[in-house]
């Protein structure tokens, strides 16, 4: 049973906040320490291998947690790496969604979900789909920053961007999910 499951989807416990304080802490350095490496043919798009931590926290911890780990440690990272807090919030807002996405996979698959290995699997498929869904916000630059146009923002912005963090998401989630459970079931979580 993941966090979400056994005290509600949309509690906010202590809990809740400290996984979200740790996944927002750690997504904001891994960020900071990864700005400078920048996908070739995009709009300032970063390779970010340690996205799966991400897609990790709101699997395997809920909605809340996945949605701060996203929005928060974004903005943070962002304002580590002297970008600024809010210069780009369309990207925290984007980076949120998604864990907030993969956040309800676990609820939506409890079913199916019966080994390890196959919530591992669903782990990755769930990054891949909240990577495709919760990046489409942003589209609203669309209305921000008119000049970048449909086509600019398609093909230097998200495009790169679903690429590269769903090559992470399908990679880190499953083996992240892997090493924790064994943990989760000792702690009794």
């Amino acid at each position: 049973m993941t966090m979400g499951q056994s005290e509600g989807t949309w509690s906010i416990t202590t809990r809740v906040i400290v996984y979200a304080a740790i996944g927002a802490a750690l997504y904001a350095v891994f960020n900071f320490l990864s700005f400078g490496i920048a996908v070739p043919w995009s709009n300032e798009v970063s390779v970010r291998p340690h996205y799966g931590l991400l897609t990790f926290f709101g699997f395997a911890f809920g909605p809340i947690v996945g949605f701060l780990t996203g929005f928060v440690g974004n903005a943070l990272g962002d304002q580590l790496s002297n970008y600024g807090l809010f210069t780009s919030w369309q990207w925290s807002v984007a980076n949120g969604l998604v864990g907030l996405i993969c956040g309800l996979f676990p609820a939506w698959m409890a079913s199916r979900m019966t080994t390890v290995g196959s919530r591992a699997v669903t782990g990755a498929v769930a990054g891949v789909v909240a990577t495709v869904i919760g990046f489409l916000f942003i589209f609203v630059e669309l209305i921000t920053q008119q000049e970048l146009g449909f086509n600019a923002i398609l093909t230097t912005e998200y495009i790169p961007v679903i690429i590269v963090n769903s090559i992470a998401a399908a990679i880190v989630t499953p083996i992240l999910i892997l090493a924790w459970e064994p943990l989760r079931e000792q702690l009794g979580r």
